[in-house]
């Protein structure tokens, strides 16, 4: 029996119940760990696991003691007793097994993108009315949550910048698959990106493209975005700039070399303040723990989420845009111009 999600839930001391679909390595090595971190101090339950492979699934469960390994996907729809869905799949599969887990009713948990194409994106978010996150760790990053408050009290910001750059990451799709993690978190400090213009380029030694992106922000903030997949650096920077003030992040992801992450305070021409991460707990410090926080507090409390399948539509029409070259509301370019005077 089907259970809508209108009705009021965990109202007495039972766990939340959560049936993981995926059993990957990014599920082994972040989402299980931080599953069992919260396990700690929030009443949850890995109810059952799901993956395409039946002994990839048999193995996890033994690894983090899940007590049932469904044999598909029906078994995870039709087991009464969840409460919510973690999908860690692949975004080609995402749209397909999505659409057969939200007949039930019950929140959804998924990795990012949201999707392999902004379409997917769309449908997700057209179709999914229930709490949900969508795993842009970015707007969870304790130092990043902490940028975006500082960010959020610059007198009249004109302009952000992100630069995505990474060595020897060659494959499809980098920037959906990638890239995208940067513009979803300029669209969580900035607000939706409405217009893109993107200048692309080969490096002929391997063929890799790279992207450089003028884009303008819905807030009136221009910004410029510049993803190198193969470069000597592998870094995740992002700057916000107002007439008075000018701040900086050192992202500490996963992959990077800034390790601690920082933040960086200008004012007047002088560095004001310099803001450390302390680059502890791994898991806090890439922002899963806090993933999950949010999801669960949104079962419990019926609150918002900081990241959802309505937000990241736009940030995949966005980053289809950008690794395609395609001009994007191009009249907002000209407005820009002239609001600018």
């Amino acid at each position: 029996m089907h259970t809508k999600f209108g009705q009021k839930m965990n109202t007495t001391n039972k766990p939340l119940r959560i049936a993981l679909i995926g059993a990957g390595e990014w599920a082994r090595e972040y989402h299980l760990p931080s599953l069992a971190v919260l396990a700690k101090e929030t009443a949850i339950e890995i109810a059952g696991i799901w993956n395409r492979t039946r002994e990839t699934a048999e193995q996890v469960a033994r690894q983090f003691s899940i007590g049932r390994v469904y044999d598909d996907l029906a078994d995870a729809l039709n087991d009464e007793h969840l409460d919510c869905f973690v999908v860690l799949v692949n975004s080609n599969v995402l749209l397909e097994i999505v659409s057969k887990l939200m007949v039930r009713g019950v929140p959804i948990f998924t990795e990012k993108p949201p999707g392999k194409t902004y379409l997917d994106a769309l449908l997700l978010a057209q179709r999914i009315k229930v709490p949900n996150v969508v795993a842009f760790n970015r707007r969870y990053m304790p130092i990043n949550r902490r940028f975006k408050q500082i960010a959020d009290g610059i007198d009249r910001p004109y302009f952000a910048e992100c630069h995505f750059y990474r060595n020897e990451r060659n494959y499809d799709h980098f920037v959906r698959e990638t890239g995208v993690h940067g513009i979803n978190y300029m669209e969580y400090l900035c607000g939706p990106i409405i217009a893109v213009r993107t200048e692309t380029g080969t490096i002929s030694k391997n063929g890799s493209d790279f992207w450089i992106s003028s884009v303008v922000f819905e807030s009136g903030i221009c910004g410029l975005f510049k993803f190198f997949p193969c470069c000597g650096s592998s870094i995740e920077r992002y700057e916000l700039h107002g007439r008075n003030t000018s701040i900086y992040l050192h992202c500490p992801q996963s992959y990077t070399s800034d390790h601690p992450g920082k933040i960086e305070v200008h004012e007047h021409g002088r560095v004001i303040s310099t803001l450390d991460d302390d680059d502890g707990d791994g898991l806090l410090t890439m922002g899963i723990i806090d993933e999950y926080r949010d999801f669960f507090r949104a079962i419990t409390e019926r609150s918002n989420t900081a990241s959802n399948f309505g937000n990241a539509a736009n940030t995949m029409k966005v980053a289809e845009a950008i690794e395609s070259g395609t001009v994007m509301g191009a009249s907002h370019f000209a407005c820009a111009q002239v609001g600018a005077h």
